[in-house]
């Protein structure tokens, strides 16, 4: 353990010096963030960033993942160092990308950012001298199990055969020779702390389904049709029937959602499509729980009689993470940020492409919390400014400078001090947003009460 420190402190003071070059990194990924399997800016970015560092990526695995070797002084175990590459569609995102509603919403522009800078600190340090091994660097696309219908297309057409990056890499044989694996996942929970560590999640798999109907006249002859988005919806109250069935410490999670609930309004739904994930902590929980949301479906379209097509795909097997990885880190975790910094929690309930490696290799999988601090520069300069001292000085909106005789309550003249009057200026805002609402509501209702007296 010695030996290592002035190691780790050339890191450390390497990744010092080059934080602001890393968060533009980091900044720049998180603006332009993009879908699974079609990453082609992001892994650029990655690729271009590794090259700088005289190292020599590959491109284009699995469609878009990056690769690159960085050998050690001396024979030993190969270890990657992972990063994702994919956003989600989250279009109501205020930073989604406005052309395809995509957002890294799920914090993979971090990892991508840890990812360079573990290279640039390897790379920039005697690390390779007095290290054993080899680091492989994998930029990995498609975690989001997300976009299905599209990547089954691919797969259809024989571009790809698993639907998550990891699985497809592991069928191409681009982690043969990797011994182990580590990718650190951020989190939005404060009692995740700054870092923490999960030895379990769920595993998944999604079902996608199709109710037919039969198309009539909404208005003149719905007696003549068939209803497929009653069908659906009967099979929604179905699976939520179920609920009480699931086994709390198998940590199953059943979210379908209507990806289409008909085609015109005057029309009989005739075709209605539903996605769901089938999570749960175990392979036996997830697939007990998948034949109860199938039978849920089949009763739906057999209530109304319309026809159903189910479709299968396999998603991630559950995430095991390695316990002596797992002990190594925290050893490291806690000189780093001390014990009110970490964090061990019991097992999540979302689910990574992760644990289909973790059956495979040794595989950590930590997660870097919140330093409480917004990821939005302007929301963390107000938060800041708000919570300073104000030893006699404006409100961060009026900023202008001291305020004689403001070191009390009240000036000399009795007038209120910085903090007090703009405490007052956003109470009598509240108050003039909260009228505005009580009025909006009231004539809501006056239109309301019109409605319902006309003699439709």
């Amino acid at each position: 353990m010695g030996d290592s420190e002035p190691l780790k402190a050339a890191i450390a003071s390497v990744l010092d010096a080059a934080a602001s070059e890393l968060t533009a990194f980091g900044e720049d990924i998180f603006d332009h963030a993009e879908i699974g399997f079609r990453e082609e800016r992001t892994a650029s970015r990655v690729a271009d960033a590794l090259r700088a560092l005289e190292l020599a990526p590959r491109q284009g695995l699995a469609l878009t993942g990056v690769k690159a070797h960085l050998a050690m002084g001396r024979p030993g175990p190969t270890i990657s160092v992972m990063g994702e590459l994919d956003g989600l569609p989250v279009p109501d995102h205020y930073r989604a990308v406005r052309e395809t509603g995509v957002v890294h919403a799920c914090g993979h522009n971090a990892q991508l950012t840890h990812l360079v800078a573990v290279a640039r600190a390897l790379v920039e340090t005697e690390a390779a001298k007095q290290l054993s091994g080899n680091v492989v660097f994998v930029a990995v696309p498609a975690e989001e199990y997300v976009d299905l219908e599209w990547r089954s297309e691919q797969a259809r057409a024989g571009k790809i055969e698993f639907l998550g990056g990891k699985a497809e890499l592991l069928r191409l044989g681009e982690l043969d020779d990797v011994d182990m694996a580590i990718l650190v996942h951020g989190t939005g929970s404060r009692e995740d702390r700054q870092l923490s560590l999960r030895m379990s999640a769920n595993g998944l798999v999604a079902k996608r389904a199709r109710f037919i109907g039969r198309a009539s006249h909404a208005g003149a002859a719905p007696e003549r049709g068939i209803n497929a988005l009653n069908a659906a919806t009967l099979a929604l109250h179905a699976i939520h029937m179920q609920r009480e069935t699931f086994r709390d410490e198998d940590h199953v999670r059943v979210h379908p959602i209507l990806t289409r609930g008909g085609s015109t309004i005057n029309v009989v739904p005739a075709d209605v499509r539903l996605e769901t994930f089938v999570r749960g902590a175990s392979y036996e929980a997830i697939a007990d729980a998948a034949a109860k949301v199938d039978r849920a479906l089949e009763a739906g379209a057999l209530a109304v009689g319309a026809g159903l097509e189910i479709e299968t795909l396999p998603g991630y097997l559950p995430l095991i993470v390695d316990p002596e990885m797992a002990v190594l880190f925290k050893q490291n975790a806690l000189r780093l940020v001390g014990q009110d910094g970490w964090a061990e929690a019991g097992p999540t309930a979302a689910s990574t492409d992760a644990g289909d490696l973790s059956h495979v290799l040794p595989m950590l999988h930590p997660s870097h919390g919140q330093s409480h601090r917004p990821y939005d520069r302007r929301l963390a300069q107000q938060r800041r400014r708000r919570s300073a001292p104000h030893s006699g000085r404006l409100s961060c909106a009026d900023d202008q400078g001291p305020v004689p005789g403001a070191h009390a309550r009240t000036g000399r003249h009795g007038a209120l001090r910085p903090r007090a009057l703009a405490t007052r200026r956003r109470r009598d805002r509240r108050r003039e947003r909260l009228r505005a609402r009580l009025d909006a509501a009231q004539e809501s209702d006056r239109v309301v009460h019109a409605i319902d007296g006309h003699d439709l």
